[in-house]
């Protein structure tokens, strides 16, 4: 037996037994991670490309964090409140269509308003 062989059937036997929940919550986790690589380069995209000060592309930033604090308790009221199941579906697809919408928005404030509800 081939070393490819045992480690697809390794990984088969490891996971093929989870819920189908579970997958679309791993797919949808995976795309939004992707999307969080937008605040790795926000920074040089705005000085560099868009030509704004490094203070401002700093309060962007600092804004981009200010939101996942802010997200960070919203959610656990939501979760108390609508359990965990709606909270993800909003907490993803939300995150999802705003990252979409910062690549969209050319306004300073605009920007900044985004990034605040991208975190």
């Amino acid at each position: 037996m081939s070393v490819v062989v045992g480690l697809r059937r390794a990984l088969s036997e490891s996971v093929s037994g989870l819920p189908r929940a579970f997958w679309w919550l791993w797919a949808s986790t995976l795309v939004n991670r992707l999307g969080a690589f937008v605040a790795t380069f926000m920074a040089l995209y705005l000085t560099i490309d868009r030509g704004y000060s490094a203070s401002y592309a700093g309060l962007v930033a600092a804004l981009h964090g200010l939101g996942g604090v802010v997200s960070s308790v919203g959610a656990g009221v939501m979760t108390d409140r609508l359990g965990r199941r709606p909270t993800l579906l909003v907490a993803q697809v939300s995150t999802a269509l705003s990252v979409a919408l910062l690549g969209f928005v050319r306004d300073p404030v605009a920007i900044a308003a985004v990034a605040f509800l991208v975190g």
